[in-house]
């Protein structure tokens, strides 16, 4: 049984936790409550807990715990905050498919939990990029609940890859397929440069993306231009280690700004797929 802590001082979101008459049935033991700030952090201090709920009327205890777990329990997954029965059955139905994934047993495979979190981010990001994703408060949610930094409110940069009309290698002759080139291009391509976080995704369907997207805690405003320029620069450079490393003749078809990360969500589910 997962065991969730409720931090909430908020009528509505209490009772509709409260309706929940079978925990059990969810795959649960009844959740941890508590109201504040200061009673959250006895009660993770005393308790394990798999997944935590937020529902505080005070932005700055919300906004002091959320700091604590970024300082404390950087991987613990955040659930939203039902207001209504079916609600707060929909939101712990998501959280259970994530613990279910970060807790599997991989027999030989020894995994670590932020490992297994990262995978569930990127398959989560595939979707996304393949205009799977349209619910714009899905996004926000699934983020939240798998700890990403990626901020959400700033703009971000989306760079297409291809390689030229007559190569066909990722299609199918290139034998290692399109997850083992993602995989290569989250070492050449993906890492953090300055406040960005660089997301390879390459599609079944051989389409290729580098999501360049604004890290929480960064205070620096970049706007779409100057992104635009830096984001540019380092994917001529990722090309060029990418070509040396595997042969590969890689170049930029397209370059998107979009005015936050949630507009993906229309963009791509238009454009993406043409």
């Amino acid at each position: 049984m997962y065991k969730l802590l409720l931090v909430s001082d908020r009528s509505e979101v209490n009772e509709a936790f409260s309706k929940i008459r079978s925990w059990e049935m969810l795959g649960y033991k009844p959740p941890h409550i508590r109201d504040s700030f200061e009673g959250a952090k006895e009660s993770l201090d005393k308790h394990h807990a798999d997944g935590i709920c937020i529902a505080l009327s005070s932005g700055e205890e919300e906004n002091a715990l959320l700091g604590y777990l970024r300082e404390r329990f950087p991987l613990l997954p955040i659930f939203e905050a039902g207001t209504t029965e079916d609600e707060v059955r929909r939101y712990v139905s998501e959280l259970s498919i994530l613990l279910n994934r970060t807790h599997m047993d991989f027999s030989n495979d020894r995994f670590t939990e932020e490992e297994l979190l990262q995978f569930c981010r990127h398959e989560f990001f595939r979707k996304v990029m393949n205009g799977q994703v349209t619910d714009k408060k899905l996004l926000l949610r699934q983020l939240r609940l798998m700890r990403s930094r990626l901020d959400p409110t700033r703009p971000c940069v989306i760079v297409q890859l291809a390689e030229p009309a007559d190569n066909d290698r990722i299609e199918g002759k290139w034998s290692y397929g399109p997850d083992a080139l993602e995989r290569m291009l989250r070492q050449l391509c993906g890492t953090e440069l300055n406040g960005l976080r660089i997301v390879p995704t390459v599609l079944q369907d051989g389409r290729i993306f580098l999501l360049n997207c604004p890290m929480t805690g960064y205070e620096e405003q970049s706007t779409g231009d100057s992104m635009t320029a830096m984001v540019t620069a380092h994917t001529a450079e990722s090309i060029a280690h990418v070509r040396e490393y595997t042969g590969l003749d890689l170049h930029i078809s397209g370059i998107n700004v979009a005015p936050d990360l949630t507009a993906i969500c229309d963009f791509y589910s238009n454009y993406g797929k043409k």
